[in-house]
């Protein structure tokens, strides 16, 4: 069974422990959708792409964005019950996204977004003053207007204990 999360603890912890989520944009009405990485840091979300393409063209057009990130603590198993879930947490975030054009301001988020992953994956990647790597890397910053959660509950009361990794 599927329920509804209002505990902005819960969404902002889930959106901080995954890594890749779904970007949804629109290109005069129609979808369009794309996996990326990102990093959830100050109340935003803090994405690394190219300087150009449709996302970056489509962003500057309609800055309305949606972002998904879920994640799945269990496989879809046999029920010998004949029941069909799967448990699952997901959170949906509204909100204006923009591409960050000052090449100064992208190596400011660059590095930011370096020591977010090194800090938390024990990464060693390097460090880079140079301006050259604003140059040719982008940033887009979603500032969050409205955030929604669901988790998958199942029948096993474990399943409400927050975050559930394994």
């Amino acid at each position: 069974m599927a329920e509804i999360v209002t505990e902005l603890g819960w969404m902002k912890q889930l959106l901080t422990e995954e890594e890749v989520g779904h970007l949804a944009m629109s290109d005069n009405g129609e979808p369009y959708v794309v996996p990326i990485n990102y990093a959830y840091m100050d109340g935003r979300i803090v994405m690394h792409c190219s300087i150009t393409g449709r996302k970056i063209d489509l962003i500057k057009k309609n800055p309305n964005v949606c972002f998904a990130v879920n994640r799945h603590p269990d496989k879809v198993k046999y029920h010998a019950e004949k029941r069909c879930h799967y448990r699952y947490h997901s959170v949906i975030v509204y909100g204006k996204a923009k591409f960050v054009e000052s090449a100064q301001d992208r190596l400011t988020w660059i590095k930011r977004y370096r020591k977010y992953f090194n800090d938390r994956l024990d990464w060693k990647m390097f460090e880079d003053d140079d301006i050259k790597s604003a140059i040719r890397c982008g940033i887009i910053l979603i500032d969050i207007e409205e955030m929604t959660g669901r988790r998958e509950v199942g029948a096993d009361a474990k399943a409400h204990e927050v975050l559930d990794r394994k």
